[in-house]
């Protein structure tokens, strides 16, 4: 036989009253609904850090500007090519993945990509995320 009984969606007590009721108290929704932006918040504070690491490890290889250098190396410094803030088509249709004001574009080589630090022009061309 299946129980009807209704119980709280934080610490699973018999919820008595309305049928509507989904905690047994304000305290129980209270902490349920931090419990929940808490995991939200871990999720975003995550992708937040391997974003300022990308931006770190482009730094890094690119200190004048514009540089190629290896993926591998990019890698190795903690770079996560699927974490970016926005890209940037130039006015030849190249394609750059921007990390904040660092940004790479795959080159001829599969296995290298030319960084470029963010330039004020770039401001009145086409971003496209």
């Amino acid at each position: 036989m299946k129980s009807n009984k209704r119980k709280c969606l934080y610490c699973n007590d018999i919820l008595k009253g309305r049928s509507d009721k989904k905690f047994c108290s304000p305290d129980c929704k209270s902490a349920y609904h931090n419990q929940r932006t808490n995991i939200q918040e871990d999720y975003i504070k995550a992708i937040n850090k391997q974003l300022r690491k990308n931006r770190s490890a482009l730094k890094k290889a690119c200190p004048w500007g514009k540089a190629t250098v290896r993926k591998e190396f990019l890698k190795q410094m903690g770079m996560d090519f699927k974490h970016l803030t926005h890209t940037w088509r130039t006015e030849n249709n190249n394609l750059y993945f921007f990390c904040y004001d660092y940004g790479y574009m795959q080159i001829d080589d599969p296995k290298k990509v030319l960084i470029i630090q963010k330039q004020d022009y770039m401001d009145n061309h086409t971003k496209t995320g």
